[in-house]
């Protein structure tokens, strides 16, 4: 199945959720003990992992795992949400927009 039309429909969405990751870990940088903020983020990650998985795109898609993956342990209280925490989130972050030629 060729899925080079869905290209720009996936880009487009994509780059919604990552504005939305962003916003969202500025603000838990802000506020490390909101959960709301923390949900949301790990379902923008999500939803982006499967879209990425969809798509095919094997790179986006390990990497949105792994942060899914480290937003469990923040969502289940086995790691702390520090400034170094929302820093390698935040490199994640460019790494997956750099995947997208953002």
């Amino acid at each position: 199945m060729d899925l080079s039309q869905y290209m720009e429909l996936f880009l487009a969405e994509s780059d919604e959720h990552l504005e939305n990751i962003n916003d969202h870990l500025l603000l838990l940088e802000k506020e490390p003990t909101n959960t709301r903020v923390l949900n949301e983020i790990f379902r923008s990650a999500h939803t982006l992992k499967g879209m990425a998985a969809t798509m095919r795109l094997e790179r986006i898609t390990a990497l949105t795992h792994e942060m899914e993956t480290a937003l469990t342990l923040l969502k289940e209280g086995m790691v702390a949400v520090t400034p170094q925490v929302i820093d390698l989130l935040l490199k994640c972050l460019d790494s997956l927009n750099a995947m997208m030629g953002g």
